[in-house]
């Protein structure tokens, strides 16, 4: 029966994650459907498990694409069922350059005041395709807050939900921003 081994090899990936991968380079792996057979009465012939993985270096990236046919081949192999395992490639990670992300907070305090620039704590694991601009040259990802006049953008829908909300007239502002950053950087490249 495939779905229990699906089920064994989901699992399993969460401990190659926390046992495998460095904590202070983390990755993610998450299996967002598992599908197997056509009816409830009759054990499928097979089960495909569908995921990504999010990585903050391409060292780790490595790493998890090396082990993970091993893991789903070995616990596949334990149950006398055989695994194939297939990565098709994602965006590359997302790594900013740290003179880019100065110049983008002085620009922003220097036009928007200092209040205006939060430095996130950790970085974020998203999918984005800006990353492969950033592996051709020096740049940097920033967010623009979108958040309704009044609400607390830390209780706001994310950008990928059905309930977000915007208020549209901060897209003014990230032009504003944009413009002023091309500006300075090509009067003073990185300075200041």
């Amino acid at each position: 029966d495939p779905v229990p081994i699906a089920c064994e090899i989901a699992l399993a990936l969460q401990t190659f994650v926390t046992r495998q991968v460095n904590v202070f380079d983390p990755a993610v792996i998450t299996i967002g459907q598992i599908s197997a057979g056509t009816t409830d009465n009759v054990i499928p012939e097979t089960a495909l498990l569908y995921g990504t993985m999010r990585t903050l270096s391409a060292a780790t990236r490595a790493k998890l694409h090396a082990g993970l046919p091993g893991l789903a081949q070995g616990i596949a192999a334990a149950h006398g069922a055989s695994a194939t395992v297939e990565i098709i490639p994602g965006f590359p990670v997302t790594n900013c350059d740290g003179r880019a992300v100065a110049l983008g907070e002085a620009v922003t305090k220097r036009l928007f005041g200092d209040d205006q620039w939060q430095t996130l704590a950790h970085p974020i694991m998203g999918a984005e395709d800006f990353a492969y601009v950033l592996e051709k040259t020096p740049g940097a990802m920033f967010f623009l807050g979108v958040a309704e006049e009044g609400t607390d953008w830390r209780a706001c829908c994310g950008l990928h939900s059905t309930h977000m909300h915007l208020d549209e007239s901060a897209m003014a502002r990230g032009a504003a921003l944009h413009a002023a950053i091309a500006e300075q950087y090509l009067a003073h490249g990185f300075g200041q």
